[in-house]
This record gives C-alpha cells, sequence and structure tokens, in this order.
C-alpha cells in the first residue's frame, strides 16, 4: 500500500446529525460504500484497509467506522440497530452530496447495507454483501458456534491477547494470516474504555437487531452475495436464504475460507468486487 493511503492519510470526520462519524477516503468514480462488521474491536480500516489502495484504483472508496466502533461517536442506539446504522449511513452520504452509491457490507455491516437499499431504494446502486447478518440460518444452528465465541469474549477472566487470537483464527481458514500485530491492533481496540462503555459487542447493552430478513425481497438492487464455506458465524446457508430471496442477486462461495473474505481472498475479491460494479462492457 501507498503511503498516501495509509490510515493516518485517509482519516476523515463528518457531522450526520450531531453524531461524529469516522471514515476513510481514497479514489475517484463512482461511490463504494464499504461497512464492517460489528464484534470485539471492529472498526472499518481493519476489516478493510488491505483493500483500499486496490479498490480505489476505479472507485471513491468510503470505509466507515459503524456508530459506537472504532473512532466514531459513541451514541445511545434507539430502536434497532440496523435501523439506526441505516439512517446514519443514508445521511452520511447526502451530507457528502452523493446521490447514489455502491454498498459493501461484511456482516453487521451487511445487514445495515440491506437496510439502506431497503428503505432508500434510489440511493443505492448495486449491492455486495459478504458474510451477511441479517439473514436465516437454513440448517447452522442458533447462536453459531462463532457467535458463542463473539458473545464469550468479554465473560469469565474478560478479554485477553489469547482470546482475540482464537476469535480472529476462528474467522479465516488459513490460521498463518493472523499475525502477533494483527491480534495487537484488534484487542487494543477491544479494550478501549469508550468502546467497552457504549459498543454493543463491548459491555454497553445490546440493541435489538430487527428480522431483516422479512423484507429482502423488497431489495431492488442488483445484488453480489460472497461467502466462505468454512463461515461459522454466519454460515453459507444464510448466502442461499438471500439468494432465494433477494430477486436479483446472485452468489459465490468461496471453499477454504472463513467469514473474512476481504482479508483471506484479497485479490480475487477485490477483482470480483470490481467486475460486478463495473461489467467489461461498461469499460
Amino acid at each position: 500500500m501507498s503511503a498516501e493511503l495509509t490510515a493516518a492519510a485517509t482519516s476523515r470526520f463528518v457531522d450526520v446529525n450531531g453524531i461524529r462519524i469516522h471514515y476513510h477516503e481514497a479514489g475517484d468514480g463512482p461511490v463504494l460504500l464499504m461497512i464492517h462488521g460489528g464484534a470485539p474491536g471492529a472498526f472499518g480500516w481493519g476489516n478493510f484497509g488491505q483493500n483500499l489502495a486496490g479498490l480505489s484504483r476505479r472507485f471513491r472508496v468510503l470505509i466507515v467506522d459503524l456508530p459506537g466502533y472504532g473512532k466514531s461517536d459513541k451514541p445511545t442506539i434507539t430502536g434497532g440497530k440496523n435501523t439506526f446504522y441505516a439512517s446514519v449511513f443514508t445521511d452520511l452520504l447526502r451530507v457528502l452530496g452523493v446521490t447514489k452509491a455502491h454498498l459493501l457490507g461484511l456482516a453487521t455491516g451487511g445487514a445495515t447495507a440491506m437496510k439502506m437499499a431497503i428503505d432508500s431504494p434510489d440511493l443505492v446502486d448495486r449491492l455486495i454483501l459478504v458474510s451477511s447478518s441479517g439473514g436465516l440460518p437454513l440448517f447452522t444452528p442458533t447462536p453459531s458456534p462463532g457467535a458463542k465465541v463473539i458473545a464469550n469474549y468479554y465473560q469469565g477472566e474478560g478479554p485477553s491477547r489469547e482470546k482475540m487470537r482464537a476469535y480472529l483464527e476462528l474467522i479465516v481458514s488459513n490460521k498463518d494470516l493472523i499475525t502477533d500485530d494483527l491480534v495487537e491492533e484488534r484487542y487494543r481496540a477491544s479494550v478501549d474504555p469508550e468502546f467497552l462503555a457504549a459498543s454493543p459487542e463491548g459491555k454497553g447493552r445490546p440493541p435489538k437487531a430487527e428480522p431483516i430478513w422479512r423484507d429482502v425481497d423488497r431489495i431492488t438492487a442488483k445484488t453480489l452475495l460472497i461467502w466462505g464455506r468454512d463461515n461459522v458465524v454466519q454460515g453459507y446457508d444464510n448466502a442461499l436464504f438471500l439468494l432465494n430471496r433477494i430477486p436479483d442477486s446472485q452468489v459465490h462461495i468461496y471453499a477454504g475460507t472463513g467469514l473474512w473474505v476481504p482479508f483471506e481472498r484479497q485479490a480475487e475479491f477485490e477483482t470480483q468486487v470490481e467486475s460486478f460494479l463495473i461489467p467489461p462492457s461498461a469499460g
């Protein structure tokens, strides 16, 4: 990654109805809003930082921190969390003067992106859902094995680097990708005092997650579902459910891959995203 596209150099803030939202921005072209997943210590750059250089060659990429995560404000969430997040990011795009955007959501970010596509269809061009929550598992047990690990992170003896490593190794198939530096970065984010006090995956009271799956048949945006076959947090049966319910959708399931597809399959993922959002015939 070039020096110009470091986390610090691309860092931005914007006020959205009194909530200070942090995001990273790079590139020109169609807007691609990338929304990260929710888990202990999650934040936008942590999920998608490795993809910024590649995707910003063709897109104006906005990698946001969800309210309650990263450097964004930690407001009290009223009502359903996906409705709250979707409202904030819909208004964020309008504050930035964006009238049409592609959305890409990972895990919790996927449910948020779906809610945006349902409630503000004119704002959404194409939709990419990666290991998304908000669907309905067909055969994965509830809660899933991965969800149990997430729920246990702050329990018992409390957070630790060992627990964080175990979680990160759970969301990829190739455990060699999980370095000491990566564990340290995510662990430190997970014990940030503000994150601990207010975030849904910290010690704050988790807001309810609405049953987004009931309304996904209202999504009019052309949709790409990307999943790892070895995802133990959101099993690929969720992708099959969404494929059956979202009218204009297609699915790609990677073997030997967990939840964190943008990291574990970086080059393939970026190529796939680009070809879906800008088909070859479009130049």
